[in-house]
């Protein structure tokens, strides 16, 4: 008879999966200057900007939106949205987002932009002081909350306002006797490619300013360098009503990865 001995297994603890933390989709900077620029000239910085990270990224997919040569879809690559927080009518914040995140390479990117000014389009070099490199929820807010270090283009809420005018791509005409290719039609189309539910209204924004008095023609309306479809020369300043809060950034229209058609959120 052949007898087993019995032999104690050892209880080895499981291995908890190492959970990889979730790549940053924010980088967030102040703007100083010996004269910090209009918030008319928004699209001049932000593609003064762009185009120094792309330098400094070896042109990194995520800030030229394009992989292996063919354009981005989904508006997955980085917005770039120069603002005036304070509402003196001077940039003095720029967010740079990505919905799909940061990775190495292109964070050592963004961190160069600390270390050399970056040319001001014709007027003082800009200089560009880090605030913080985080998700969109840990900094989004309402206008008004940036001293509490809080992003307004990167809240969440049901009203969004225009902080920049929106520029359509397309030029509004009329087929069987309907318009087509409206502000309304053309903003709606725009929000559904960014994934976000359709606005219950569209509506313009009341008078000829922002609504930190800066008139909507004394924008620039054109980027120095680039294409882009671009309609009538006219910006446009809208508010959205959703009917549930949705999270920014919201950029809609030409430009609007280099600062143009930029909303920020109002109210819950």
């Amino acid at each position: 008879m052949i007898q087993f001995e019995s032999t104690a297994i050892s209880q080895v603890p499981a291995r908890r999966p190492t959970v990889k933390p979730a790549a940053p989709t924010v980088a967030w900077f102040a703007i100083s200057a010996e004269v910090r620029p209009p918030i008319t000239r928004a699209i001049a910085v932000g593609d003064c900007v762009r185009r120094a990270v792309v330098a400094h990224s070896d042109a990194h997919p995520t800030f030229v939106g394009r992989t292996g040569g063919q354009p981005s879809t989904g508006h997955r690559h980085a917005f770039f949205l120069p603002a005036d927080d304070d509402g003196d009518g001077r940039l003095d914040r720029i967010v740079i987002c990505a919905r799909d995140g940061f990775d190495a390479r292109a964070l050592g990117a963004l961190k160069q932009l600390q270390h050399a000014p970056v040319w001001g389009h014709g007027g003082p070099d800009l200089r560009m002081t880090w605030l913080a490199t985080c998700r969109e929820d840990e900094v989004g807010g309402l206008v008004g909350e940036a001293q509490r270090g809080r992003a307004a283009q990167l809240g969440r809420a049901r009203i969004w306002e225009s902080h920049t005018p929106f520029v359509p791509p397309r030029f509004p005409r009329s087929r069987g006797g309907h318009a087509v290719d409206t502000v309304d039609a053309q903003a709606r189309r725009m929000i559904a490619g960014l994934g976000l539910p359709a606005p219950t209204t569209i509506t313009p924004l009341a008078g000829e300013a922002t609504p930190a008095g800066v008139p909507w023609d004394r924008f620039l309306l054109r980027r120095q360098h680039g294409g882009g479809a671009h309609g009538v020369g006219r910006g446009h300043g809208l508010r959205l009503v959703f009917d549930r809060p949705v999270r920014g950034p919201i950029a809609l229209g030409y430009g609007a990865h280099q600062g143009l058609g930029q909303f920020v959120a109002v109210a819950r």
